[in-house]
C-alpha cells in the first residue's frame, strides 16, 4: 500500500487541473489513469497511420480560454509546452445551393459575410455580441464557481445590465432566440450550427444563452486548438503536477474505492495495487459507475435515486481520416482549406435531425456536420504535405435495433456521410483517403467508460441536470455523500467540453476543505519553478 494526501481517480483534463492546483498547494498528489495515456477525452492517438496525430474526441479548446486558469495564466501552462493556435477563417459554412458564410476573426469581415444575405442580420449580429458583453460577467462568474440555488441565479441574472431581459433570454430556447434575432434562412442556420456545438438540443428550455455565448466565444477566440494535438493540455498539467512532487500513473484502471466508517480511504486498481488517501479522493469517473466503486449501500437513497434518473447528452459519430491533401470548401472567395467547416442546411433540417435522434433512427437525409482539418494550421500533426481530417455528425447511441447494431452498420454510415459532405467540396473524394478510423457512439463508450451511453459530455445539460442539480440536488458542490470523496469532471457543474471549470471549481472547494486555497496554490507558482 502506498500513501498520498490526495488520490485522483482518472486523468481527464479536469482532474489534472484539480491535481495541479493541489500539488502546487503542497499536497502529495497521485493521479491514476486507466488508459495507456492521459487526457480522457482530451487526448491524441495515431488512429489511422503512423505519424498522423488525431484527436479522438475534443479538438477545440475555446471554453477554457475564459477560465481564470488560462485568462490569468495561474499555472503558467505556456511554460510547460502548451501553445494555442488561432485559425483564420474561424470556420466556413457552405450550403448545397452554392451559398456560403464564413466567420473571420475580424468582426467587420464576418458582418460583411452576413450582409451578403441580409444587412439587417449583420447589424443584429453586432447587437447580439453587444448584449453578450452585458451578460457575460454574470454567466462567467456563475460558471467559475460552485453552483448557486436557482433563486440566487435568478436574482443575479436580474441584477445584470440587461435585467429581466436576460432572465427571459436564459429561460428561452436557443432556436427561439435565433428566430427572433435573425431573419434570413442561411443566417439562421449559421447561428444555430454554432450554438449547437456543445451538443445541447437547441429546442430545450434554458438554452437561450447558447445563442450568445458560443457565437461570441468563436468570434473572440477563433476555433482555437493546441499545437501538436489536444493532449498537449493534459501533458502540460501533468508536468506541473510532477514538477511539484506529484505522480501520474497510466494503465491503472480504478476498480474500487474502499469506504471505512463512512469515509473514502483508498483507491484500488485492477492490478491489485492499493493507494491510501490520507486527506481526500477526487473521482472524475462517471457518476453512473460510482455505486459500483464504493458500494451502493455507502450512498444515501436520495443520491442513488438522482443518479438513477441521470440522462445522457446527444452523442457524436466520428470518422478520422489520413488524407493526401486538405479538403477544400466552397466560400464566397472560392474554394479554400479551413481548419473547421460546418454544415447545416436549415433550421428545419436541424429539427428533423433531433426528431430522428430521439426516435433512434439513423437519418442521413441532411446530416449536421462538423468537419475539422487541424493540419491546415498545425502541420506537426501529420507527415509533410499530408493532413488529418475528422468528420463528426450527431447520431443516436440508442438505435431502434439496439446499440450493438452500430457494429454492423457503422462503416456504411461513414461512407454515406462522406458522400453527403463531399457535395460541399470541389476536391473531397475517396481518392484522397489514405486510411480511416470510424467511432460510433458505442465505440466512444468503449474507448472511455466516462462516455456513458456514448456521451462525451457526461450527461445532458437539461435544467434538471444543470447547475444546482448537477449531478444531484444537494451534492452539486463537488462533494459526494461520502466523507473525503469528491466528484469532478463533465458530470459536475458547468458540464462537458474543454473548459477546465469543473476542475478549477473542484480545486477551490477541495483546497478550502483541507485548510488551503486556490490563492495559496497560485502564489506558489514562482517558487515551484525555481
Amino acid at each position: 500500500m502506498s500513501e498520498y494526501d490526495i488520490v485522483f481517480a482518472g486523468a481527464g483534463h479536469n482532474n489534472l487541473v484539480t491535481a495541479a492546483y493541489a500539488a502546487r498547494a503542497g499536497f502529495r498528489v497521485l493521479v491514476l489513469e486507466g488508459a495507456r495515456r492521459i487526457g480522457g477525452n482530451t487526448t491524441c492517438e495515431e488512429l489511422t497511420l503512423p505519424g498522423f496525430v488525431h484527436d479522438p474526441c475534443a479538438t477545440a479548446h475555446n471554453l477554457i480560454q475564459s477560465n481564470p486558469l488560462m485568462r490569468n495564466n495561474e499555472l503558467q501552462l505556456d511554460a510547460y509546452g502548451l501553445k494555442y493556435l488561432y485559425p483564420d477563417p474561424v470556420f466556413t459554412m457552405p450550403f448545397v445551393d452554392g451559398a456560403s458564410i464564413t466567420m473571420w476573426r475580424d468582426l467587420d469581415r464576418t458582418c460583411a459575410e452576413l450582409a451578403r444575405f441580409s444587412p439587417r442580420d449583420a447589424e443584429a449580429y453586432r447587437e447580439l455580441l453587444a448584449d453578450w458583453e452585458l451578460m457575460a460577467p454574470v454567466v462567467n462568474g456563475e460558471r467559475a464557481s460552485a453552483p448557486r440555488p436557482p433563486d440566487e441565479v435568478d436574482s443575479l441574472t436580474r441584477e445584470s445590465a440587461l435585467g429581466d431581459e436576460m432572465l427571459t433570454i436564459r429561460r428561452s430556447t436557443a432556436l427561439d432566440i435565433i428566430k427572433q434575432r435573425f431573419q434570413e434562412d442561411h443566417v439562421r442556420a449559421f447561428f444555430a450550427w454554432i450554438a449547437f456545438m456543445t451538443l445541447h438540443p437547441l429546442d430545450e428550455p434554458e438554452t437561450g444563452l447558447l445563442a450568445f455565448s458560443l457565437v461570441a466565444g468563436r468570434q473572440r477566440f477563433s476555433w482555437i486548438l493546441p499545437e501538436g494535438g489536444s493532449i498537449r493540455l493534459p501533458q502540460a498539467l501533468a508536468r506541473v503536477i510532477e514538477e511539484s512532487g506529484g505522480t501520474v500513473l497510466t494503465s491503472k484502471p480504478v476498480v474500487r474505492i474502499p469506504v471505512t466508517d463512512g469515509r473514502a480511504v483508498a483507491v484500488e486498481t485492477a492490478d491489485g495495487s492499493v493507494y491510501e488517501a490520507k486527506r481526500a479522493i477526487v473521482s472524475t469517473l462517471h457518476v453512473k459507475h460510482l455505486g459500483g466503486l464504493v458500494g451502493e449501500d455507502s450512498l444515501p437513497d436520495a443520491y442513488r435515486a438522482g443518479i438513477e434518473r441521470w440522462q445522457p447528452n446527444l452523442t457524436m459519430y466520428a470518422t478520422h481520416y489520413a488524407m493526401s491533401e486538405a479538403p477544400l470548401f466552397n466560400t464566397a472567395s472560392g474554394p479554400m482549406p479551413s481548419v473547421t467547416a460546418g454544415a447545416l442546411e436549415s433550421l428545419e433540417a436541424y429539427e428533423a435531425m433531433l426528431r430522428g435522434y430521439r426516435s433512434g433512427r439513423v437519418d442521413l437525409t441532411e446530416p449536421v456536420f462538423l468537419a475539422l482539418t487541424p493540419t491546415v494550421i498545425d502541420p506537426s500533426r501529420a507527415p509533410a504535405g499530408r493532413h488529418t481530417f475528422k468528420v463528426v455528425s450527431f447520431l443516436p447511441y440508442e438505435l431502434a435495433e439496439g446499440p450493438d447494431h452500430w457494429d454492423r452498420i457503422k462503416t456504411e454510415v461513414s461512407h454515406q456521410l462522406f458522400d453527403r459532405l463531399a457535395r460541399l467540396s470541389p476536391n473531397l473524394s475517396r481518392s484522397l483517403v489514405l486510411a480511416e478510423h470510424v467511432d460510433s457512439p458505442l465505440d466512444l463508450e468503449r474507448r472511455n467508460p466516462a462516455n456513458w451511453r456514448g456521451s462525451c459530455h457526461g450527461g445532458a445539460n437539461a435544467p434538471e441536470q444543470s447547475g444546482w442539480f448537477r449531478p444531484v440536488e444537494g451534492w452539486s458542490s463537488y462533494r459526494t455523500p461520502i466523507a473525503g470523496l469528491y466528484q469532478n469532471g463533465a458530470c459536475t457543474h458547468p458540464g462537458g467540453s474543454v473548459s477546465g471549470l469543473p476542475g478549477r471549481n473542484c480545486a477551490e472547494v477541495l483546497l478550502g476543505d483541507l485548510g488551503s486555497s486556490l490563492g495559496e496554490a497560485v502564489a506558489r507558482k514562482d517558487a515551484a519553478r525555481q
